[in-house]
């Protein structure tokens, strides 16, 4: 059995761990917002940085005759392709700043299309992008009735 003063001493232990560790995470610095022109630096980077974002995506376009959409800021990439039966599009949104996402989407038919184009969000950001991309998808679907 341990002993009254072996058990004092852990609790003194984990009590000075803790301080520690509190006094530790004190002393770290916490993030400052960035300067405006700090800010216009980094969105111009971002912004010139956008053809090696979606190289992936222009090398597919190329090989097999699908259609590419870039919204203007260059965040958000539409690859529109055709299957026999099926329309493809694959979305790739690639912010300056959080996660870089990608999806891919076949649509069989025109309602199930119309329906995913009511609530995508990007017709928010780029209405015109999303006009294309709704009339090359309904373009599609009329070439295969």
């Amino acid at each position: 059995m341990d002993s009254p003063e072996a058990s004092k001493a852990a609790v003194n232990g984990a009590k000075r761990s803790a301080i520690f560790l509190a006094a530790r995470q004190s002393l770290e610095p916490t993030p400052r917002p960035l300067s405006a022109k700090r800010s216009a630096l980094r969105a111009r980077k971002h912004r010139q940085a956008t053809r090696h974002r979606h190289v992936g995506l222009i090398r597919t376009t190329d090989n097999q005759g699908a259609c590419l959409l870039i919204s203007a800021d260059g965040t958000t990439a539409f690859v529109i392709s055709q299957t026999s039966a099926a329309l493809v599009i694959e979305k790739r949104h690639c912010p300056s700043e959080g996660p870089r996402t990608s999806h891919v989407m076949l649509f069989e038919d025109a309602s199930a299309f119309d329906r995913w184009c009511d609530i995508e969000p990007a017709r928010f950001d780029d209405p015109l992008l999303c006009d294309q991309l709704r009339r090359r998808g309904h373009a599609f679907f009329a070439d295969h009735r």
